[in-house]
């Protein structure tokens, strides 16, 4: 791992993020870019990336513009300086521009290997009419997303859940996945949820699990099957009753229409869970 992106809104959620992230900098040597994105209404004046006024134009939107520009460089400079003595090399980024589109960008310019952003969660209304900033990265981004909430003293992951239908698809993801817990030094728990309308016999899907496991030659794993009246219950308690400190899934990252008849497993426990959540979006869909 080389570089991981950091997007933030001076949130405690987003510095509870970045902080994780300067953990894994520090195991793995990776570099940081910190970014902040500001959305501004339309016809406000153009800024470079680095948040240098392209326009002369004197009026009271510029003005506004350049102060929370001012502003947001100062808040950037004070994160960095907190985590001075870290040993991580961190590259600041201020851009006026629209958020995930940003974010997608700078993910493919920068060739970065993994986001780590900070979630408050949603539920309810409030959820189905909103969404997050991270629940879009999480269905948009083309490399691993980390979503994390609460804050960690030391990020510490001995115990990991993958929970898939471990079908051939899961290939795409599992060499990543496999990053993971090598950077971790963890132990990875595979579980299929066998829920009532999508039931199995536990021998079959533990053959198909050790298939998998054999095909991608995996270490230090155990492989379950957790009987559950729905798929997210399912891994939430499963990763409950493991003590888990992480839950590694694939996405399918569908949007629009698609997402609203489909939803996704893996943005429900982005929003429903306190633990981390690592996801890997396998294809997008419109």
């Amino acid at each position: 791992m080389r570089r991981i992106l950091v997007p933030t809104d001076f949130s405690a959620q987003a510095q509870n993020a970045f902080e994780v992230a300067i953990s894994i900098a520090q195991q793995t040597g990776a570099a940081i870019k910190l970014l902040h994105v500001l959305e501004m209404p339309y016809g406000t004046s153009s800024f470079s990336a680095t948040g240098d006024t392209m326009s002369t134009r004197n009026d009271m939107d510029y003005i506004f513009t350049l102060k929370l520009l001012e502003r947001t460089k100062a808040q950037m400079r004070a994160l960095v300086q907190s985590v001075q003595g870290s040993g991580v090399e961190i590259v600041e980024e201020v851009d006026t521009d629209h958020v995930i589109n940003r974010i997608k960008r700078v993910i493919l310019k920068d060739k970065i290997d993994l986001v780590v952003m900070g979630s408050k969660g949603a539920s309810g209304m409030s959820e189905f009419l909103v969404g997050s900033n991270t629940e879009k990265v999480v269905r948009a981004a083309s490399c691993p997303v980390l979503t994390v909430k609460r804050q960690h003293e030391k990020f510490e992951v001995r115990d990991v859940v993958l929970a898939s239908d471990f079908k051939r698809e899961i290939g795409m993801a599992i060499e990543r996945f496999k990053e993971f817990q090598r950077i971790f030094r963890a132990k990875l728990h595979l579980v299929y949820i066998n829920t009532p309308g999508n039931f199995e016999s536990n021998e079959n899907l533990k053959t198909q699990m050790q298939s998998v496991a054999d095909r991608f030659g995996l270490q230090n794993y155990t492989l379950s099957v957790f009987n559950d009246s729905n798929e997210e219950d399912g891994i939430l308690r499963f990763a409950n009753e493991i003590n888990a400190d992480l839950i590694m899934m694939a996405t399918h990252g569908r949007t629009g229409f698609a997402h609203l008849l489909r939803g996704s497993i893996a943005e429900d426990l982005v929003n429903h869970t306190s633990l981390p959540v690592l996801t890997f979006q396998l294809e997008n869909k419109k």
